[in-house]
């Protein structure tokens, strides 16, 4: 049947692309659904951002998934690029954790005392900080350095995950779903907005916080909620090698030259547009770490919503009701996860063993007393 497909994804931000990617692997035939254009969302939008959450115990579900899709972004940087022929600016180099307080610098030092025997992370005291980074502002106080940190521009990882995924046979339709039946177990119609229907044996539902529309056909709420960010875009005759974070906000610069710091955390609904608290809020805090961004000149302004679980986990899991699927509520570590969630929503759906355990990110954790 011409309109029949093995899976059908719902969704062309990272965690959608990875999914079609691998699934492009399989010899499956395999639809993608983008109400929009790939990267339209916050996947287009991030800051991009490829750091393991710091001070995790090595089983930590979270520790788990985010060390698995680092590796997998490592194996995907000797591929996509070729294969696409979109240069993502893939590039590895040390995260500055900073401290700005008392609280943060122990913090930071209970972190290093308990994991220095990984030789993941190093410990500077402002003495020695200052030797490495000297354009730091006088509050900052120390910082715990990851060595296991990389960063890509969102956007063309996202995009050249795509195009290697129609290269490979992935079908990309540009519509917005209306309805979903579930025929029988392996027989799911999908209809559009323009009446089109479509068949599928696995549907996959990864529309970042829009994923939450979906719950009348999963039959179960799905806890997801839109999480605003915004990014400043700033030009500078210096550039920041390195990554740095302290609290929410982070800075670097990027493969187009610009230096990327960001970022707020809003929860204003489904509002996407860029605002001048988003711009006051980033450059304040900025300014204390690195002074000199002072005389910057701001190129662009952006803002995204990201899908933020109640429980601030991701969602790999599938309806009781028949194959559907879902994967989403990666909140602010999109970028970071989005491999790992397409390669493990595939391999359930492909009924393998993954190579993490996905059972703590089921939606049936929210259901436990």
């Amino acid at each position: 049947m011409k309109n029949s497909y093995d899976i059908i994804i719902i969704g062309g931000g990272i965690v959608g692309v990875s999914a079609a990617y691998y699934a492009s692997l399989e010899n499956l035939r395999v639809l993608l659904i983008e109400k929009d254009s790939i990267a339209s969302h916050a996947s287009g939008f991030a800051y991009g951002g490829i750091t393991p959450h710091v001070g995790l115990e090595e089983n930590d579900p979270y520790n788990q998934i985010s060390q698995y899709s680092y590796n997998l972004h490592k194996s995907l940087a000797e591929e996509i690029p070729e294969l696409s022929g979109i240069d993502y600016g893939y590039r590895s180099y040390p995260n500055f954790e900073l401290a700005m307080n008392d609280k943060e610098e122990e913090e930071l030092e209970e972190i290093y005392s308990k994991y220095s025997d990984l030789n993941i992370y190093e410990y500077f005291s402002k003495k020695e900080l200052k030797k490495i980074e000297p354009r730091l502002g006088p509050k900052i106080r120390s910082s715990l350095v990851t060595k296991i940190s990389s960063g890509v521009e969102p956007y063309k990882l996202t995009l050249a995950l795509g195009t290697s995924s129609e290269k490979n046979g992935v079908e990309i339709l540009n519509s917005e779903v209306n309805d979903i039946n579930i025929e029988t177990e392996n027989n799911i119609k999908v209809t559009t907005s323009n009446k089109k229907e479509i068949f599928t044996k696995n549907l996959l539902v990864s529309a970042g916080p829009w994923s939450s529309f979906f719950s009348k056909w999963f039959g179960f709420e799905i806890p997801i909620k839109p999480l605003k960010g915004q990014i400043l875009r700033l030009k500078s005759n210096q550039i920041i090698e390195n990554g740095f974070h302290w609290g929410p906000n982070y800075v670097t610069t990027k493969q187009d030259g610009l230096i990327w710091a960001g970022t707020t955390e809003e929860d204003v609904g489904f509002d996407e547009n860029p605002s001048n608290y988003g711009l006051t809020s980033i450059m304040e805090s900025l300014i204390d770490v690195f002074p000199f961004l002072q005389d910057s000149e701001l190129v662009l302004q952006t803002a995204c919503l990201r899908p933020l679980a109640i429980d601030k986990s991701p969602i790999l899991s599938k309806s009781d009701k028949g194959n559907l699927y879902l994967a989403s509520g990666t909140g602010r570590q999109g970028i970071l996860l989005g491999p790992a969630m397409g390669k493990l929503i595939l391999d359930n759906i492909l009924s393998r063993k993954t190579e993490i355990p996905i059972e703590p990110f089921s939606h049936k954790r929210f259901s436990k007393a």
